[in-house]
């Protein structure tokens, strides 16, 4: 096994850069992204059969602060943006889901 690829103290859950759970099951990052001039909100879903079990967000414009990063259900994670200025820009936010 390559030095870079070896298990570490975690146990070895991360395999070939893939995440394993206890009992060997995938974790898959589903994303989703909106734009919009004000507040834009965008919900990851994770597919069929899968749960949440983490996620985050990104402000796409220097001046925009995420306003919500939060489980939305049991399968998707919704995150949201707002502008920290009064400038009028259009800006987009990214939302990541941890599926599993």
């Amino acid at each position: 096994m390559p030095p870079d690829h070896r298990p570490d103290w975690h146990g070895g859950q991360c395999q070939s850069g893939t995440w394993q759970k206890n009992g060997g099951g995938t974790v898959q990052m589903v994303t989703a992204t909106a734009s919009d001039w004000n507040q834009p909100i965008a919900t990851a879903t994770c597919p069929s059969g899968k749960k949440v079990t983490g996620g985050g967000g990104m402000c796409s414009f220097s001046n925009a602060i995420l306003k919500r990063s939060s489980p939305s259900g049991n399968s998707a994670w919704v995150a949201g943006c707002s502008q920290n200025t009064n400038q009028n820009q259009y800006y987009s936010v990214t939302t990541y889901a941890l599926c599993q």
